[in-house]
């Protein structure tokens, strides 16, 4: 039976942990020819918060055994706003029946030109 997990962002500017209101989301898998696929784009609200998404996760009966497949789905998560870095995870967990609570701490562009406006953020080993 097929289950679900869910994401929810929370972006933040400084470590006064300001919300971000008005940054676009977007959820994404990769395909086998190397390209995304495009599942959900939520805009966060005054509270800098989007979603839940709700995504597809493998069945719980995958953690049951080492043997078994990963017991969570990849996901490639976008996020951007004018005035600040884009933020881009890749392989971001997400297990079935859980939400994960994603926080994208916000890098301010300093100056046209500075950096390559990417942060990735790789996942946590289990």
């Amino acid at each position: 039976m097929a289950q679900t997990g869910s994401l929810l962002v929370r972006t933040f500017v400084s470590r006064a942990e300001i919300p971000i209101p008005g940054a676009t989301a977007v959820v994404a898998v990769p395909t086998a020819d190397g390209r995304q696929k495009i599942l959900a784009v939520r805009i966060t609200d005054e509270s800098g918060i989007a979603g839940p998404f709700e995504l597809p996760a493998p069945d719980v009966s995958s953690s049951l055994s080492p043997d078994l497949a990963n017991p969570f789905s990849n996901y490639i998560l976008l996020v951007e706003h004018p005035g600040y870095e884009l933020a881009t995870f890749l392989d971001l967990q997400i297990f079935p029946g859980v939400q994960t609570v994603q926080d994208i701490p916000m890098v301010p562009l300093e100056t046209q030109g500075t950096g390559n406006g990417v942060t990735i953020v790789t996942p946590q080993p289990l």
